[in-house]
C-alpha cells in the first residue's frame, strides 16, 4: 500500500524494512514489512510505524520504529494525525519501558501477554533443564534429519523455485487443520515466498539430506540483526517427531554460533495479564484471560506456553496502547482484525475431535502456575 507521508523526506533516505530491522525491538516488528501495511512517517523521515486502518480505529504493530531520541517526536505527530481526524490509536507490544511515554501521551496500557526470549550468549544447551530439547534434536538425527539454511545465492533458479514450492505446500497443508480461515495478522506471519526480504530460512530434511523437506522455520530479524524471532515454523503432518523443536534448536545453535545475542519465541497472549494495573482496561484484561483460557481451540495459548518453555526462556511483558481507551467499539474493530473469528467450522470441529482424544496427555502441559510455584 501506498505509505503515508506527513512532509517530504528531509532526513537521509531510508525504508519501511531498513527502519523495521534496525529499530524493531519485538517479535512482530519486522512483519510489517509484508504485504498488506501502510505506514505513517514523521516529517523528518526519522521514524516511521506501520498502520492498518479499519474505519475510525487505527491500529498500529511492531512499535516504534525510530531511533530512541526520535520515538518522542514520531510519536507526538501521529497523536497529532489522529486528534484532526478522530482517530482511535492502538499499539501492540509495547514494552514495559516505554509506557510513560505513550501515558505522557493519553495512552490506556494493558498489558496483553509475554515474549519469549532467549539469550544466547549464556545458552549452553546442557544440563538436565535443556534434556527434552537435546533429546527431541538427538531423535530427529537418529532417524535421518539434517538441518540446513536454504540462500537465494547458493540455488540455480530452478532448485529455488522447486524449494519454495515445497515450501508452501508443507506451509498449506500445516494451515489445513487451523480452525481459522487464514494465519491471525499480529500473532502470526504469513508465509509469503514472494516477500522474504531479510527472512532466514532453516529447513530440516529426511534421508540424510537428500529426501523430502520434513518441516521448515522462517526467522526474522530486528534489533540491527542481534536479535532473530524464531516465527513461522511448520512441519507435514506425518513429519518425523520432534522436527520443528529440533529446527527451533539447531537455529539457535546456529544463531549464537554468528554472535546474535536474543532469539524471540513471540508473544504468548493472555500471559500474566490477571493482574491489574493503574488504568488499565478491565475490559480488555479480562477478555484477553477468558479468551486464552477458555477459547484455546481458536488459539492455543496453553500449547504453546508448554513447548516455549522447554527453551528455558525469560519473558517480557508487552502491552496494548489505546488512545484515548478500549471501547466496545475498539475491540470489536480488533477482533475483526485478528480474524479469530473467521472460522472455517469442518477444520474447527476435527480441531474438537482431536483435542478431546488428546484430552489426558494435555493435562500435562506446564502451566504458568507451575512456573510460579518454582519461582
Amino acid at each position: 500500500m501506498t505509505p503515508v507521508l506527513l512532509a517530504h523526506p528531509s532526513g537521509p533516505p531510508s525504508n519501511e524494512e531498513d527502519y523495521a530491522f534496525r529499530y524493531g525491538r519485538t517479535y512482530d516488528s519486522y512483519l510489517t514489512t509484508e504485504p498488506g501495511w501502510e505506514y505513517f512517517w514523521s516529517r523528518d523521515r526519522r521514524g516511521v510505524v506501520a498502520v492498518v486502518p479499519k474505519g475510525r480505529y487505527l491500529h498500529v504493530s511492531g512499535g516504534l520504529l525510530a531511533p530512541s531520541e526520535h520515538k518522542e517526536l514520531l510519536l507526538a505527530e501521529l497523536v497529532e494525525h489522529a486528534v484532526a481526524r478522530r482517530l482511535v490509536l492502538t499499539f501492540f507490544n509495547i514494552p514495559e519501558d516505554e509506557l510513560p511515554l505513550f501515558r505522557r501521551f493519553g495512552f490506556q496500557a494493558t498489558k496483553w501477554g509475554e515474549e519469549a526470549l532467549v539469550d544466547l550468549p549464556s545458552c549452553t544447551w546442557s544440563g538436565r533443564e535443556y534434556e527434552w530439547v537435546r533429546r527431541q534434536s538427538n531423535f530427529c538425527r537418529r532417524h535421518g534429519l539434517v538441518f540446513s539454511e536454504c540462500r537465494r545465492e547458493d540455488a540455480s533458479a530452478g532448485q529455488w523455485k522447486a524449494l519454495l514450492t515445497e515450501l508452501t505446500e508443507i506451509s498449506a497443508l500445516f494451515l489445513a487443520v487451523k480452525p481459522q480461515a487464514a494465519e491471525i495478522p499480529l500473532l502470526e506471519g504469513n508465509f509469503d515466498p514472494r516477500h522474504l526480504g531479510r527472512k532466514r530460512i532453516f529447513i530440516a530434511r529426511a534421508e540424510g539430506g537428500t529426501g523430502r523437506i520434513e518441516g521448515f522455520l522462517a526467522s526474522n530479524p530486528c534489533q540491527n540483526g542481534t536479535m532473530w524471532t524464531l516465527e513461522t515454523y511448520r512441519q507435514r503432518p506425518d513429519a518425523v517427531r520432534g522436527t520443528v523443536p529440533f529446527l527451533v534448536h539447531q537455529a539457535m545453535q546456529l544463531l549464537k554460533s554468528e554472535g546474535a545475542e536474543r532469539a524471540s519465541l513471540c508473544l504468548i497472549p493472555g500471559l500474566g495479564c490477571r493482574e491489574p494495573l493503574p488504568g488499565d482496561s478491565a475490559m480488555a484484561r479480562w477478555g484477553l484471560v477468558v479468551g486464552t483460557q477458555y477459547f484455546g481451540v481458536l488459539f492455543d495459548a496453553a500449547g504453546a506456553y508448554h513447548f516455549k518453555t522447554r527453551f528455558r526462556p525469560r519473558f517480557e511483558s508487552r502491552y496494548l496502547c489505546v488512545r484515548p481507551k478500549v471501547t466496545l467499539g475498539s475491540a470489536w474493530a480488533f477482533v475483526r482484525l485478528l480474524g479469530v473469528l473467521q472460522l472455517d467450522f469442518g477444520k474447527l470441529y476435527g480441531r474438537l475431535t482431536t483435542r478431546w482424544r488428546k484430552r489426558e496427555a494435555r493435562a500435562t502441559l506446564y502451566t504458568p502456575e507451575q512456573r510460579r510455584k518454582v519461582a
